[in-house]
């Protein structure tokens, strides 16, 4: 399974360089319900490795990047694919809710 730990330094080379589309998952230490949706994304994440490669963003390392997305909350999920934003959730969802969410768009 491919899950990077992403910050504003390093979010548009993971972006550029990556092969497969790119699940953004915008977090907090501090926020209960992304403590629910983290690991629901890595074990959807490890049931299809080939499908999409998450990148995991603590608000607190990603500020800026986050504001040039317009992410305000958290937990905030962002779909990329060849680099171009195509879907987004903001809030907790449950791990059928999340693989419902993928299957629309990839």
């Amino acid at each position: 399974m491919a899950t990077y730990q992403v910050t504003d330094t390093d979010f548009e080379t993971t972006l550029a360089t990556a092969e497969r589309p790119v699940l953004l998952d915008v977090w907090a230490p501090w926020c209960g319900p992304c403590k629910m949706v983290g690991p629901a994304i890595e074990r959807l994440a490890a049931r299809q490795p080939e499908r999409f490669q998450v990148a995991m963003a603590n608000m607190e390392t990603f500020e800026q990047t986050a504001s040039n997305l317009e992410i305000r909350s958290t937990p905030t999920l962002v779909l990329f694919k060849g680099g171009e934003e195509i879907a987004r959730r903001t809030g907790a969802l449950m791990e059928s809710q999340i693989a419902k969410w993928l299957d629309q768009y990839i």
